[in-house]
């Protein structure tokens, strides 16, 4: 077995079964294509690639064999490889991904013309209708180019996806591996939620105390951020809201920042969605702000608080499926007992329980009660959680 064969499935199934050609042009982007595979492979896919000749300048044949385990093509023959990949024959490709993409790539493939094993691909592709996703790398002048433009216009009218260009100075640079990757299980995934409008709330909101310190609660926002990307795999309309988080936002998940819970209430608008998730660790009470500084000689000081309001009686209105969080620090029968009644109370369709002390980077302990009384106890990474979270609102979904 060759070594590369280890990576698959490391991280999901979601590529499972399927079979992705990887073009690369010649693009200095290109260096990033030994990582794109691998990591495309942890997803399941099986990595196939094809090089132009100017991109073996770049990186080289044999480092992409070693990073997929499989033949690399830089020229055709008599085996009429794109033919094979992307002909009307069974074991076809299921894509084929054009990363990095130059300028000169675009406009050839948009024109027609298939003088490089990818271009010939990207031909035959387009012809038996294999979905063609492009990612672009070049000099943002380049990228500016009206002809070029012209030409992006024309392969997304044939079809064609483009992820990126990350658009930085005087470049416009190849999107980054995660966003690909994600646009990628996307593209093949299920489209489960095609057309429905998700809204994911998490993070810490940080109340203020005077004009440098803050009181909030703790939150990585790891969970939501599992979510969202749960939910973009599946082909839903995505945005996060999110307050203080101490793990990254992908540059490519659309996102809006908030402080408060005050300042969360006032982003709700008349907007529906399809369904709300509340991962958030939102205050319950606010202190009464002092005015500029409280000094820092004093003994001690008083801080008197006030409560909040709650925000998910707020959200119930415009959401048809609401999903609220609870974190305590108690467990088994008082845990879901307390869960039941905020999920009563509140008018939910789910909650999630967990107590804090189950949760780690990664993973979680989790009790998912629904409005008609059913309890599953899960334990596992929270990506799997946020899996099972999703699986569960598309039935309720498909029976309404």
């Amino acid at each position: 077995m060759h070594p590369s064969k280890t990576l698959l499935c490391a991280k999901s199934r979601l590529l499972d079964g399927k079979k992705i050609v990887l073009a690369i042009t010649g693009s200095v982007a290109a260096v990033q294509s030994f990582e794109l595979s691998r990591e495309l492979m942890r997803h399941g896919a099986q990595v196939h690639v094809v090089m132009s000749q100017e991109a073996v300048n770049f990186i080289t044949p044999i480092a992409m064999h070693f990073a997929t385990g499989h033949e690399v093509i830089t020229s055709l023959d008599g085996r009429t490889q794109h033919v094979s990949f992307f002909g009307e024959y069974d074991g076809k490709a299921d894509m084929l991904l054009i990363s990095p993409c130059t300028a000169n790539t675009v406009s050839k493939m948009a024109n027609g013309i298939d003088d490089t094993p990818v271009t010939t691909m990207a031909t035959v592709a387009f012809g038996s209708k294999t979905p063609v996703v492009v990612v672009p790398a070049m000099n943002l002048a380049m990228y500016n180019n009206p002809a070029i433009q012209r030409n992006i216009k024309l392969l997304k009218e044939m079809g064609a996806l483009f992820i990126g260009p990350n658009i930085v100075g005087k470049k416009a640079k190849n999107a980054e591996i995660d966003e690909i990757v994600d646009s990628v299980i996307t593209v093949l995934g299920s489209h489960t939620l095609s057309g429905r409008k998700v809204l994911v709330i998490g993070g810490a909101t940080r109340e203020k105390i005077d004009d440098v310190r803050v009181i909030s609660n703790v939150s990585s926002g790891e969970s939501a951020v599992n979510l969202v990307i749960e939910a973009l795999h599946r082909g839903a309309d995505v945005c996060l809201w999110h307050g203080s988080m101490s793990v990254d936002v992908p540059t490519h998940i659309h996102s809006k920042r908030f402080h408060t819970v005050e300042d969360l209430i006032h982003m709700i608008d008349s907007v529906h969605y399809d369904i709300i998730l509340v991962p958030a660790a939102l205050s319950d009470y606010a202190p009464v702000t002092s005015d500029g500084k409280i000094s820092s000689d004093m003994d001690s000081i008083t801080i008197t608080l006030q409560k909040l309001p709650k925000v998910l009686p707020i959200l119930r209105n415009h959401a048809d499926l609401l999903v609220g969080f609870k974190a305590e620090s108690i467990s088994g029968t008082e845990l879901i007992t307390k869960a039941k009644i905020r999920l009563d109370s509140y008018g939910l369709d789910l909650i999630v329980a967990n107590n804090i002390h189950d949760v780690s980077d990664g993973y979680t302990k989790a009790e998912l009660i629904a409005s008609d009384g059913k309890t599953i106890s899960f334990n596992g990474s929270k990506t799997e959680l946020a899996s099972k979270i999703f699986d569960y609102l598309e039935k309720i979904l498909r029976s309404t």
